[in-house]
């Protein structure tokens, strides 16, 4: 029987990279969330990629590099409530919307970083 394939394997990491960039170029802009990034966002996009890649399903880069990815605690620093969860998922979800991989996926997609985004909410 072959092995079912990951949701990294059905988007590919190319259009997982552009989606991060689409992403990032949303909350640049955010007057609420662009404060909780340091000045320069090429540290914070490159780990959001390689966490991606990870959580999808593609290689373990995150993990060997950064440990067990502990969002929760690696988000409690700052302080994230719906308002800060929803523009966060307005920006995933306008990158979404220029995506060029199957809606099925798509779908998979945002169902993941939709529950990501709630699980982050602290205050």
């Amino acid at each position: 029987m072959a092995e079912a394939q990951t949701l990294y394997d059905r988007i590919g990491e190319d259009n997982i990279l552009q989606l991060v960039d689409d992403f990032y170029a949303g909350v640049e802009t955010d007057e609420l969330i662009r404060k909780m990034y340091p000045e320069d966002l090429l540290p914070a996009k490159n780990r959001l990629k390689l966490f991606l890649i990870q959580a999808l399903g593609g290689h373990q880069t995150y993990t060997d590099e950064r440990g067990h990815p502990m969002l929760r605690r690696r988000h409690f620093q700052w302080e994230i409530g719906k308002e800060e969860a929803t523009h966060w998922l307005q920006h995933m979800h306008n990158a979404l919307e220029k995506a060029t991989f199957a809606e099925k996926e798509k779908d998979e997609f945002w169902d993941y970083v939709y529950k990501a985004a709630l699980h982050m909410i602290n205050r």
